[in-house]
């Protein structure tokens, strides 16, 4: 059914399109935060951290390369004041949240006192549920910072996640990954110690260079180490620079492996993850406790048929879901702390209202494996892609759910993309067919 890997995969949806604040959709957007909100639903705060000590060879997110702690004191401050001026909103006080997260970039670059200040700020402006989730991610070296964890674990954020990608030293040097591998087991070893009991990684595969029999000792390194939860990425190569590109034809650099391995390597990680107890709980997270996080479950709207939950996203580059809109905030951590400076709430793009809000169940129904068929909407292209799915094997009807099949789970970002609305399919095939045009003309440099 499908012979390539769809480029893009969406963590949100309907997809974000618009910039202009005088548009109906953004429009609609700031006025429905000074609204009542009517509806439950359940709710994620993420907060977005944009530094990083280095950029990795391979990150395509909006970071800035910096350690300055006066840069973070202004952002600090513009985050306070874009919470304070969001709290006093009549939608957002009406929402209660089950988890929060501290992303990045690396959150674990500020010092105790930022975070300290942060996490006061969320406690006191927003209604944050007792038992919610809280993680905080970072990278070794901050999260080998003592302080910090004593801080983080005394304040309830039980939940910690951190990149290592992949524990071949020669690889991690090439992919200029500023943590050594000693790095992240002294970060482990400390996380133990002061009585993390959640501790998750990022890892990569089809990795430059890679092979079977490599990835097979990251995934031994897994199991000795013995990590709670391990999120496991392919790579994409539409953010590694041109000169990179050049060094694997010259043979400088290792080459990117055939696109058939990708599929023998996806299938060869939930195999072995299973056998080492780790259950394949949402796509690419393998969980030892059987559960996934609250955060993704929210993000990507409640789960398997669930549509509704909400997020509130703060900081430059975040972005979030509201009452049926998606929305991205300002990218650059200057423009950001500016327009903040002048009250003005930094969002810079939003998305229409889809016509069957059962669309965005749908479209995130792969992440779950499974939806109930009621669950789904019943627009003629979503019953096409589900016939196609089970015609072709990578789904199946079973007690009136549709279940992706192993296969099946190979091909997320196609069948995902296929889910789409007609309308947001417009939108993602020309974000495609652009991100194509680029890569195309940074290789050919």
């Amino acid at each position: 059914m499908y012979e390539s890997l769809y480029p893009v995969t969406h963590h949100f949806y309907p997809l974000q399109y618009c910039a202009d604040r005088s548009a109906l959709p953004f429009q609609a957007f700031l006025e429905q935060l000074n609204c009542d909100k009517e509806l439950y639903t359940e709710n994620l705060i993420y907060i977005h951290i944009p530094y990083c000590d280095k950029r990795c060879l391979f990150c395509p997110f909006h970071v800035r390369i910096t350690h300055d702690d006066g840069i973070y004191e202004k952002y600090i401050r513009a985050l306070e004041r874009e919470i304070a001026m969001l709290s006093r909103m009549r939608y957002i006080g009406g929402m209660r949240f089950k988890a929060v997260y501290f992303g990045g970039g690396s959150p674990s670059l500020l010092h105790v006192d930022h975070v300290a200040r942060l996490y006061s700020a969320l406690k006191n402006s927003f209604d944050i549920e007792d038992d919610a989730e809280w993680t905080f991610e970072g990278e070794p070296h901050g999260l080998s910072n003592r302080t910090l964890l004593s801080f983080l674990l005394e304040h309830g954020i039980r939940r910690i996640s951190y990149g290592v990608q992949t524990f071949d030293r020669n690889l991690r040097q090439a992919l200029t990954i500023a943590a050594t591998v000693e790095d992240v087991l002294a970060a482990l070893s400390l996380a133990r110690e002061v009585g993390f009991r959640e501790i998750n990684i990022d890892m990569m595969f089809h990795l430059p260079g890679q092979t079977l029999d490599a990835l097979e000792l990251d995934v031994c390194e897994i199991a000795r180490y013995g990590f709670d939860s391990v999120d496991y990425y392919y790579m994409s190569y539409y953010a590694l620079p041109p000169s990179v590109f050049v060094q694997m034809d010259s043979g400088g650099f290792p080459r990117q492996p055939p696109l058939g391995l990708r599929i023998d390597m996806n299938y060869h990680i939930r195999h072995r993850m299973n056998e080492l107890g780790y259950t394949h709980v949402t796509d690419h997270v393998f969980s030892k406790s059987g559960f996934g996080s609250v955060y993704y479950r929210l993000l990507w709207g409640g789960g398997s048929g669930e549509f509704s939950a909400e997020t509130l996203a703060l900081g430059a580059s975040a972005r979030g879901y509201l009452n049926g809109i998606s929305y991205a905030n300002t990218l650059a951590h200057d423009s950001y702390i500016q327009q903040v400076q002048r009250d003005e709430l930094p969002v810079f793009k939003v998305s229409d209202r889809v016509a069957d809000p059962r669309s965005r169940a749908a479209v995130f129904f792969p992440k779950f494996f499974e939806i109930r068929e009621d669950r789904l909407p019943s627009d003629d292209t979503t019953r096409r892609t589900i016939r196609s799915l089970v015609a072709n094997g990578l789904a199946r009807r079973c007690d009136g759910k549709v279940i992706l099949t192993d296969t099946g789970k190979d091909w997320i970002p196609n069948i995902t993309a296929d889910l789409l609305d007609e309308n947001q399919r417009r939108i993602g095939d020309g974000w495609v067919e652009r991100l194509n045009s680029q890569h195309a003309n940074r290789v050919t440099l």
